[in-house]
């Protein structure tokens, strides 16, 4: 049973990437936005995510999102959610940073501001999530429990911070201009803010690995899916979740000398992984490093469905964004993504193939045609 889900019904746009203005309205169920590449689909569903999160998903400097020429972007959206209607806005001027307003009033807190759970997106660089660097997939799992556990984000930032003072007392330490008593408050707030974090990407794992070798099998991708957070250091993963913030204590103790002739922390959730595999024949194969593109696809996709049913239980299901992913899929793989994603919430699709957009139709969803600058249901 879910919490209700997120619907977006309107969406107002000015000077975001090619586009000038166009206003929309969005319908509940399937929408699918085809038309040719460089049209201006991608930059639609950017501004969408932007009006539900505060940021764009596709850079992280607000500058490159505005129209070139343009002075400032703005977005408007209504936004149905399990706590009602609401209209969200968000503008950005080159010198004047972020503007943010909900319901006609202005908001300074992004963090107050935003919608979390609202929207998951699907876009080509996400397959980073499977093939990238573990910084990669620890940021696509860190985004899940941003928006589903209250407090996450907290931790997290606090324990960035916490890091950086510690390898900033390391590094002092290792020239000889501290010492290294200067290194041990943020060894407290590190253990502290640490085991908030392990222990929630545990548990987080736990829930998704069920829903996840369950949606890899539904996509076509087989049976045998697996996912597990790779702790860092190794030995944490042995240890019981009411023991880990005094493993992580005593790590830190124990690495210290180490660290301070490296001038930096060597090991801790910073440098956690996640294991995305699969088990045949008795072995489990990783596919970060043997899946082949569209093995690996597949699992992206996965993922991001068990994520959604995981918001979906806490925070309302989410809106779900699918950018230029039909095209790459076989027809087969395409057909099942769309029987699972079409139907169920409000799902967003881009795609330049004018077969793919129509599989999409023939299950029910609303096709809106994209021409340079132009939008028409």
């Amino acid at each position: 049973m879910t919490a209700g889900a997120w619907t977006a019904t309107h969406l107002d746009v000015s000077d975001v990437r090619s586009w000038t203005r166009v206003s929309v309205d969005l319908p509940p169920g399937g929408i699918v936005l085809s038309g040719p590449n460089g049209a201006g689909k991608t930059s639609l569903v950017e501004a969408l995510v932007m009006a539900c999160l505060g940021v764009s998903c596709r850079t992280t400097r607000d500058a490159e999102v505005v129209r070139t020429g343009a002075p400032a972007l703005h977005v408007g959206l209504d936004l149905l959610g399990p706590d009602g209607a609401h209209r969200r806005e968000v503008g950005y001027a080159q010198g004047q940073g972020r503007r943010l307003s909900l319901d006609g009033q202005p908001m300074r807190s992004l963090g107050d501001w935003r919608a979390d759970g609202s929207v998951l997106v699907f876009l080509p660089e996400e397959l980073r999530a499977v093939k990238g660097p573990p910084a990669a997939r620890r940021r696509h799992l860190d985004r899940l429990l941003e928006a589903s556990e209250p407090g996450y984000g907290d931790s997290l930032a606090a324990y960035g911070s916490a890091l950086a003072q510690r390898n900033a007392a390391l590094r002092h330490a290792r020239a000889g201009r501290g010492g290294v008593d200067a290194v041990l408050p943020w060894e407290v707030a590190l253990a502290d803010h640490g085991a908030a974090i392990v222990v929630a990407r545990r548990q987080a794992m736990r829930a998704l690995q069920e829903p996840f070798a369950r949606w890899l099998r539904d996509l076509g991708g087989g049976a045998g899916g697996v996912i597990a957070l790779e702790s860092s250091p190794a030995g944490l993963g042995d240890v019981a979740d009411d023991d880990v913030h005094g493993a992580l204590a005593e790590r830190l103790e124990h690495a210290r000398p180490r660290e301070v002739a490296a001038g930096m922390t060597l090991a801790g959730p910073h440098r956690d992984d996640v294991l995305v595999g699969q088990q045949r024949d008795g072995v489990l194969g990783d596919l970060r490093r043997t899946g082949s593109q569209g093995e690996q696809r597949t699992a992206v996709l996965a993922l991001l469905m068990a994520h959604r049913g995981h918001l979906g239980e806490r925070s309302g299901l989410p809106i779900l964004v699918l950018d230029d992913v039909l095209s790459e899929l076989d027809p087969s793989r395409r057909g099942l993504l769309l029987d699972a994603a079409v139907g169920d919430g409000q799902c967003i699709l881009t795609t330049a193939d004018p077969t793919a957009a129509q599989a999409a139709a023939d299950r029910g969803a609303r096709v809106m045609a994209v021409r340079e600058g132009l939008l028409a249901a």
